[in-house]
């Protein structure tokens, strides 16, 4: 059975003199220390107690609120006799699932580690910013058990009195992302509420705006003769983008293409989406020259020139994509994501049921559609769907 104790550590003394109080874990024969946030004098520390201070009986209760913590964890794990020392501390200084009354901080770093920083790196900023919001509201350590309803209204209407307006588009945007950590709190059951946090929000509807571009726009956008490498390689990468069915560049940098065919999940749906979420068709003839032009023969994998990640890709389409907008006399802003609610626009404005491009751009299928009892969008729907589209281009 492993022992625990409160210990100060002389070869980790900080460069002040003073010491971090640390737990110490003895098991198997092997030892680990469990860092606290409690710093005292040498003196200050005797037989696994503060003295000699005016705060100590404070101290003493938070230090041992965290070493009961650990201990709690330890005796709810099964099997712990079999793990070495260093897997038992990395197993209770880990959040067990249901854990109850955790910090809002603790959960949203929690669900970022789990998204992959590089390929999702916009998401996660977007994420960081949202939640900075959240903890400039409540101050820092707010539990996941005191957002309520009448918290989140408030916060919402902190967001609309802000002296650098914000639009309702980044409310909106705030808000929801917000509610997906709330959200996997509930799920993990790190939290439940009697009544939804939600309920009573009025959340700001996001101005819907024109993304998409006509057919017209679509052949200038192809046929235009870029008179510089770096807008040559956004066009080829928007054209890619729309030839394939409107696939995320963080999608398209990621795939091997020595195939004839595209089958994929969607990086940014592949952890939320439940049931089939795989998406394929055959690789059309437009793309297949782009395709070769950028393919690294030994991967498979796209590479843009000498722009090497999705990162430098990224950068270099928002600061050449207004070289396309002005040749293709767009009058909204155009971005990548242009290419993908392109397809979709076009494609429906050919008659093309809403679940086939569903499908085809590997958004989530409304399933809840008492049609879906009875039929399955498959490959040969998808490619039928993305030749008539292509073709319409022509």
């Amino acid at each position: 059975m492993a022992t625990f104790s409160l210990v100060l550590v002389p070869a980790k003394k900080l460069s002040d003199g003073t010491n971090k109080i640390r737990i110490r874990v003895a098991h198997n024969s092997d030892s680990r220390f469990i860092t606290t946030n409690i710093i005292v004098q040498e003196n200050e520390f005797k037989k696994g107690k503060i003295v000699q201070r005016a705060d100590k009986d404070f101290l003493n209760v938070k230090l041992q609120e965290q070493y009961n913590t650990y201990f709690r964890r330890y005796m709810e794990l099964e099997h712990a006799d079999s793990m070495t020392c260093a897997q038992l501390v990395k197993m209770i200084t880990s959040p067990l699932t249901g854990e109850q009354h955790r910090k809002f901080e603790d959960v949203l770093e929690e669900y970022l580690s789990q998204i992959d920083e590089e390929e999702r790196k916009k998401s996660y900023k977007l994420y960081k910013l949202a939640a900075k919001h959240f903890i400039d509201f409540t101050g820092p350590g707010s539990l996941m058990e005191h957002i309520t309803p009448i918290r989140i209204n408030n916060y919402i209407t902190s967001l609309k009195k802000r002296k650098k307006k914000l639009s309702p588009t980044s409310i909106n945007i705030y808000v929801t992302l917000l509610k997906v950590i709330i959200n996997y709190a509930i799920k993990m059951k790190y939290v439940e509420y009697k009544v939804d946090p939600f309920v009573t929000a009025s959340i700001p509807t996001a101005k819907k705006r024109d993304t998409y571009i006509t057919v017209e726009q679509m052949r200038i956008i192809r046929d235009m003769e870029p008179n510089k490498y770096n807008v040559s390689v956004v066009r080829d990468i928007f054209m890619l983008t729309y030839y394939l069915a409107g696939m995320n560049l963080v999608d398209m940098l990621s795939y091997d293409f020595r195939t004839t065919e595209v089958d994929y999940i969607r990086m940014k749906t592949r952890n939320t989406k439940d049931g089939d979420r795989l998406t394929s068709f055959a690789i059309p003839d437009e793309a297949k020259p782009l395709i070769k032009k950028y393919m690294n023969k030994n991967t498979g994998k796209l590479v843009f020139g000498k722009y090497k990640t999705y990162e430098s890709c990224y950068n270099t389409l928002t600061r050449k994509m207004v070289v396309l907008k002005n040749t293709a006399g767009v009058t909204h802003d155009l971005t990548l994501y242009s290419a993908r609610k392109s397809f979709v626009q076009h494609g429906y404005d050919l008659g093309i049921p809403l679940s086939t491009l569903e499908y085809c751009i590997g958004q989530s299928m409304k399933e809840d559609r008492p049609i879906f009892n009875y039929v399955s969008i498959m490959k040969k729907h998808a490619d039928k769907a993305i030749r008539e589209i292509l073709d319409n281009l022509k």
